[in-house]
C-alpha cells in the first residue's frame, strides 16, 4: 500500500458480496426452518402460482405494524400448504387479516438485499384457536354488556319491502338474495349498500354500513354472504360488527354461508338464517304471511258482510215483533191504570169542590159579618171627621185674622208715611240715598226733602255739624 491510499482496495466488497455474507451469516444463526406467528397483510399472488405477503406483529386494522417481514410462498410450498389446509377441513384461508404460525425459512434475496421468509407449511388449528378464543370473549363481553338479544327486541315490520342490503355488490350472494326478492313478484325495494366482507378493513366497512343503514328510510337490514373457511368469514365474529347490529335501530338479518358453526353476528341479529337465499325467503314468507292473512280476513269480512245483513234483518223482524207485543200490552195495562186513576180522581174532585163550597160558604158569613162591622166603624169615624174638618178651619182662620190685625198694626208703627203725616220728612240726594249725616252732602250739593204732601228740591248752602254735646243732649 502507498502513502498516498486512503483506503485498503483488497477489504472493499461489492454488494453482491455483501448480501452472500449476510445470508451466509443468518444460516449460520437459522440453520433449519423455525415457526412464526403473525398477521399477514398486503397479500398477493402472482400468475405463476407464488403468494407474497408481510407477516406482521398484530395491530388493529389500519394501523402500523411495529414490526414485519416479507414471506414468499413458492407454488411448489403452497400445494403443500393446501393439503395440511385440506386435512383440517378447509376452514382456514391465507389472506389480509388473518393470523398465522407458519413453518419458514430465513433467507436472504441477494438481489436486494431484503430479509425474507419462505414458508414451508403451516399450523391451521393456531389459526382456528384465536379466531376462537377471540368469539369466545367477545360473547362474553357483549353478553355482559347485555347486547346479545339487543336487536332481537326490535319490532319487525309486518310487510318489509324497502330492504336495505349489505353485502359485495356483484357477488353470488348479492345474485342469489336479488334473484329471491325479484321472483316473488312482491313490490321490494332493495337499496344495495355495498362493502367489503371479508379481509382486514371488511369488519370496520360492514360496521359502518349498517351505521349507514339505519338513516335511511328502510325497514330492514339484511346482511349476507356467501359460504368459505372460518378465516373468510372472520370478519362476522368482530366487535365492530356485532356492536353495529347491536346498536341498530333497525331488524337486521344474518344470511352468511356458514355449513356447520354460527358468527358472533348470527347471534346478535334480529334473525339468522342459513344462506343469503334463505334470508331473501325469510322477508318474501313474511310478506306472504301478511298477503294470506290479509287475504283470509278480506274473505272472511266478505262473508261476514253477506250474511250480517241477512242476520240482521231477521233480528230487526224478531225484536219490532216483540215490541210491537209489548207496546200493546203496555197500551193496554197504561188504558186500564187511566181508567181507575180517572175515576178516584173524579172522585177526589167532587169531594174537593164539596169543601170547597162548604169553606167557602163559612167564609162568606164570616166576610159579610166583618164587613158589615167594619162599615159602621168606618161611619162613625167619618161623621167624627167631618164634624172636626167643619170645626177646626174656622178656628183657623180666625186665628189668622187676629195675627194679621196685629202685624198691620205693628207695620203701620213703622211706616213712614204716618211719620210724614206726623210732620216728619225724609231727605235724600239727587240720586236717591238717605240723608244722616252732614258729612254726606258738600255746599252746592242738591238735596231732596219728602214731604206728606209733596217734595221740595233745595241746594246746600250751609252745613253744621251736631257737637258731642248736643248729641248728648
Amino acid at each position: 500500500m502507498t502513502e498516498n491510499a486512503l483506503f485498503e482496495v483488497d477489504d472493499t466488497l461489492t454488494v453482491a458480496q455483501v448480501n452472500r455474507r449476510l445470508n451466509d451469516a443468518v444460516k449460520r444463526v437459522f440453520p433449519s426452518d423455525l415457526w412464526v406467528q403473525g398477521q399477514i397483510r398486503n397479500l398477493s399472488r402472482s400468475t405463476r402460482g407464488h403468494v407474497y405477503f408481510d407477516l406482521c406483529d398484530p395491530v388493529p386494522a389500519g394501523a402500523q405494524p411495529k414490526a414485519s417481514i416479507a414471506v414468499t410462498l413458492f407454488d411448489s410450498n403452497r400445494q403443500i400448504v393446501n393439503r395440511v389446509i385440506t386435512r383440517t377441513g378447509n376452514n382456514v384461508r391465507i389472506d389480509d387479516g388473518v393470523e398465522v404460525r407458519i413453518k419458514a425459512t430465513i433467507d436472504m434475496y441477494v438481489p436486494r438485499g431484503q430479509l425474507q421468509l419462505n414458508m414451508t407449511s403451516i399450523d391451521p388449528e393456531f389459526t382456528l384457536g384465536r379466531l376462537g378464543t377471540d368469539r369466545d370473549q367477545l360473547l362474553r363481553d357483549l353478553k355482559a354488556e347485555g347486547l346479545i338479544a339487543a336487536n332481537q327486541r326490535v319490532d319487525m315490520p309486518l310487510v318489509p319491502l324497502r330492504v336495505g342490503l349489505i353485502t359485495s355488490q356483484g357477488s353470488a350472494a348479492h345474485a342469489d338474495f336479488h334473484e329471491q326478492l325479484t321472483a316473488s313478484a312482491y313490490a321490494f325495494d332493495i337499496t344495495v349498500l355495498s362493502t367489503r366482507v371479508q379481509g382486514e378493513f371488511a369488519p370496520e366497512e360492514i360496521a359502518n354500513i349498517i351505521v349507514e343503514g339505519n338513516r335511511l328510510d328502510l325497514d330492514v337490514l339484511a346482511v349476507v354472504r356467501g359460504g368459505g373457511a372460518r378465516t373468510d368469514l372472520a370478519a362476522f365474529d368482530t366487535a365492530p360488527v356485532a356492536r353495529a347490529i347491536a346498536a341498530s335501530t333497525k331488524p337486521v338479518l344474518c344470511g352468511i354461508g356458514h355449513e356447520i358453526d354460527s358468527s358472533v353476528a348470527d347471534m346478535v341479529a334480529h334473525a339468522s338464517l342459513k344462506t343469503p337465499t334463505a334470508c331473501a325467503q325469510y322477508l318474501v314468507e313474511r310478506v306472504v304471511t301478511f298477503d294470506f292473512e290479509l287475504a283470509n280476513r278480506a274473505a272472511r269480512l266478505h262473508t261476514l258482510a253477506t250474511a250480517l245483513p241477512k242476520h240482521q234483518n231477521t233480528l230487526v223482524n224478531e225484536r219490532a215483533t216483540l215490541l210491537a207485543q209489548r207496546v200493546a200490552e203496555t197500551l193496554r195495562t197504561a188504558e186500564t191504570s187511566n181508567a181507575t186513576a180517572a175515576a178516584g180522581l173524579q172522585h177526589r174532585v167532587a169531594r174537593s169542590i164539596a169543601r170547597s163550597e162548604q169553606r167557602l160558604a163559612t167564609s162568606q158569613g164570616y166576610v159579610v159579618a166583618r164587613s158589615n162591622a167594619a162599615i159602621m166603624a168606618s161611619a162613625r169615624r167619618c161623621d167624627q171627621r167631618s164634624e172636626h174638618l167643619s170645626e177646626r178651619p174656622l178656628r183657623l182662620l180666625k186665628a189668622e185674622h187676629t195675627r194679621l190685625d196685629l202685624f198691620e198694626a205693628r207695620l203701620s208703627a213703622v211706616d213712614p208715611v204716618q211719620a210724614l203725616n206726623r210732620g216728619y220728612s225724609i231727605t235724600t240726594t239727587a240720586d236717591g240715598q238717605l240723608l244722616r249725616n252732614t258729612a254726606q252732602v258738600a255746599i252746592g250739593t242738591e238735596i231732596h226733602t219728602r214731604l206728606a204732601q209733596g217734595t221740595v228740591i233745595s241746594t246746600v248752602s250751609q252745613a253744621n255739624p251736631t257737637s258731642p254735646s248736643q248729641e248728648s243732649a
